[in-house]
């Protein structure tokens, strides 16, 4: 039907917060406030009314950084299934890794990857390609390709972009106004093993060094993937003041927790990079608080069930966020006073639009991709919560406040959840 009446809700647009209705008619935005509530008094079509009371209505969320499996891995994850993951925690867009099998390295394999986002997917899905053929750092994709498909974030996800190549690399996506997404992490400073004592900061923070210089050098946009150390942060900052065009995110576990809270089963804590130290936490919610960290990224990571029986040699890293990250934040930072609501909102919509290049918050006239937060509702995060295929989550057993309730694609109820 796409038409919806939105009352007593408390509306994030523009960077602010107003209680006032939101009006969708035949999928758009049509009125906020007064006009919305008159409008709907005059309207004599079918509607959906909606009571929004302690709930935050905003722009659908935008994940720049998830991993849909799909293809060559979808025991791990669907497009299907990781999209409605995302539709369950908030977000009408996401931005799917390249690293399946085959890798996304050629407009072939693009198509094909389209056809089944126009299947199975449940959201807007923006596929980021390849830096490289095979993402083996040898030669090049076509980025002009790419670019006139409409792909512009590039990145070889786990696979570091190598010396031999990065400055090539650099100017061939400035020339199409493309964004260089790296991996941080230099492999030749980890030591085998799953966690901060063999992942040092220096692994992460040299690389990004390097990268900074070659930002400085082309001219290239950089977004710098997963901060987990301080020592990012303050080079992220030192960046931004010489006016270069970078950007960075963070996830949402690297925001609320360290090596101390890691416990069992250690599969659920295990990611790269890994959880760090209290005074590097400390570092990254002050970054996004004061805008050095622009955007929150999931790093959506599911791996099934096969975690779950504890670590092997070869365990895979990563864990689910998708359908976890706003009730994460909100409890744990929100709520505890250590970040406005309004920048918490910010940094799922505003920023990552501005990074994307998509619809940046709710506007009159434009589809209504939005989701609808109760601030109020507490659930117990069970094993069995997860439309994910993975399960693999480190705030299982938790209690957490602030669950989205519904979301909306272009007007439509993509998901729901009766209170």
């Amino acid at each position: 039907m796409g038409n919806w009446f939105l009352r007593n809700g408390l509306v994030y647009r523009d960077g602010l917060l107003r209680k006032e209705s939101v009006l969708v008619l035949n999928g758009q935005t049509v009125a906020f406030g007064l006009a919305a509530d008159y409008m709907r008094s005059s309207f004599s079509g079918m509607i959906r009314e909606y009571d929004a009371t302690n709930c935050v209505i905003s722009r659908g969320f935008i994940d720049l950084h998830v991993h849909l499996r799909e293809p060559g891995y979808e025991d791990k994850e669907t497009i299907a299934t990781g999209t409605l993951a995302a539709a369950a925690g908030g977000f009408t867009n996401v931005c799917p890794m390249p690293n399946t099998d085959p890798s996304l390295d050629t407009i072939e394999r693009l198509d094909d990857l389209q056809t089944r986002i126009r299947k199975d997917g449940k959201v807007h899905v923006h596929p980021i390609a390849a830096l490289t053929i095979g993402r083996k750092g040898q030669e090049f994709v076509d980025y002009d390709d790419f670019a006139s498909a409409g792909v512009l974030l590039f990145s070889d996800d786990g696979d570091p972009l190598q010396e031999n190549i990065a400055e090539q690399v650099f100017l061939k996506v400035k020339k199409n106004g493309g964004v260089v997404i790296n991996h941080l992490e230099d492999k030749s400073l980890v030591k085998e093993g799953f966690f901060y004592e063999q992942i040092p900061p220096s692994s992460e923070f040299s690389m990004l060094i390097r990268d900074l210089k070659l930002v400085k050098k082309t001219g290239c946009r950089y977004h710098a993937a997963h901060l987990s150390c301080i020592q990012s942060v303050e080079l992220i900052a030192e960046a931004k003041k010489m006016g270069l065009p970078v950007t960075a995110e963070v996830t949402p576990h690297h925001l609320t927790l360290t090596h101390l809270d890691i416990a069992e089963p250690p599969g659920h804590f295990q990611m790269k990079p890994p959880l760090r130290t209290e005074y590097d936490r400390l570092a990254l919610v002050e970054g996004l608080k004061s805008g050095v960290i622009d955007v929150v990224a999931t790093d959506h990571a599911p791996h099934g069930k096969e975690k779950e029986d504890g670590l092997f040699a070869g365990s895979p890293f990563g864990i689910t966020g998708l359908e976890t990250a706003f009730p994460v934040l909100y409890s744990y930072l929100v709520l505890n006073k250590h970040l406005s609501l309004e920048r918490l909102l910010s940094s799922l919509t505003e920023e990552p639009a501005k990074i994307l290049d998509v619809q940046k918050t709710l506007e009159i006239g434009k589809p209504a991709d939005l989701v609808v937060v109760n601030l109020e509702r507490g659930h117990t995060l069970a094993k069995g919560d997860f439309r994910s295929k993975g399960t693999n989550n480190p705030y299982i057993s938790e209690k957490l406040r602030g669950w989205p309730v519904l979301t909306l694609l272009n007007g439509k109820e993509v998901f729901s959840i009766e209170d």
